[in-house]
């Protein structure tokens, strides 16, 4: 990879929320207008870094991935479907994405595992809440990183996570009490981008609920092999031989309250096998 065409963004592989925000900015990469879209390569060089490359100077190409991006996030719909709160179908204009929140197949009766908010937070709510808190890259220069927190909060009483970002849900105990419930919610850290990635990633550019183990856990693979900006997905399912990285592993807190417990998170992920 150039340096001078490479753009490097600060994301944490280890952390849910943003492998599933690269995936996303993986797949709209290939959207935004240019000369060798096919010669577009991404890949996850070193730790904490997601890298892209492309045949613009690096920023130049930021600006236009971030505004492309932008307008995606901001016509993600919820349209509620009938059942639990977690039952619906996630839109963005014409496409459709799939629900992360329940299993796509078997049928047992424990809490999917990509649902780890409580019956109090209803995702038709949440959505637009996370939108209403994020800012244009025109309004804001740290786009990608941008926080929400406290008296800066757009949205009266706060808004919650999806629970994939550690970064914020640290306030979260193990003993099943979160900040919602203590009513300091409006005071934890929310990253809208991320939050906001992260849905993208999971519900249109990955098959997450392919990465799932016994139901218990989320095994990818961080690869660190330059590939085409088509195969980010099928690089990080660990599925495609001859790429090197490392394989991760992504279980929710909370189990010892059960499997069906509320206010599960998803801690930094641990290393599992590092790869040649």
């Amino acid at each position: 990879m150039q340096p001078e065409t490479t753009l490097m963004l600060d994301l944490d592989e280890r952390n849910l929320a943003h492998f599933l925000s690269g995936l996303a900015l993986a797949a709209l990469a290939q959207r935004v207008e240019g000369s060798a879209i096919e010669s577009r390569r991404c890949c996850w060089p070193e730790r904490g870094c997601f890298a892209i490359e492309a045949e613009h100077s690096c920023e130049q190409f930021r600006s236009q991935l971030f505004t492309k991006t932008h307008e995606f996030l901001t016509t993600l719909n919820w349209h509620q479907g009938f059942g639990g709160v977690e039952q619906g179908i996630i839109a963005s204009g014409d496409e459709l994405g799939v629900n992360p929140f329940v299993p796509l197949g078997g049928d047992s009766d424990e809490r999917p595992l990509m649902r780890t908010f409580s019956a109090k937070v209803v995702p038709s709510k949440v959505l637009p809440h996370q939108i209403a808190e994020l800012r244009s890259p025109a309004e804001c220069s740290q786009w990608l990183s941008q926080i929400a927190v406290g008296h800066e909060r757009r949205v009266t009483g706060g808004v919650s996570s999806w629970g994939y970002d550690c970064k914020v849900n640290m306030h979260a105990s193990d003993a099943g009490i979160s900040s919602d419930a203590e009513g300091t919610g409006h005071l934890d850290p929310i990253y809208p981008a991320i939050e906001l990635l992260s849905l993208t990633g999971a519900s249109f550019f990955a098959a997450a609920n392919a990465w799932t183990r016994e139901r218990t856990t989320l095994d990818v693979t961080a690869w660190t092999d330059p590939v085409p900006l088509m195969m980010a997905s099928a690089a990080a399912s660990g599925l495609v031989h001859g790429i090197a990285g490392c394989k991760l592993r992504f279980a929710p807190r909370g189990a010892a309250h059960g499997k069906g417990a509320s206010f599960r998170f998803f801690p930094p992920a641990t290393l599992q096998e590092p790869m040649p």
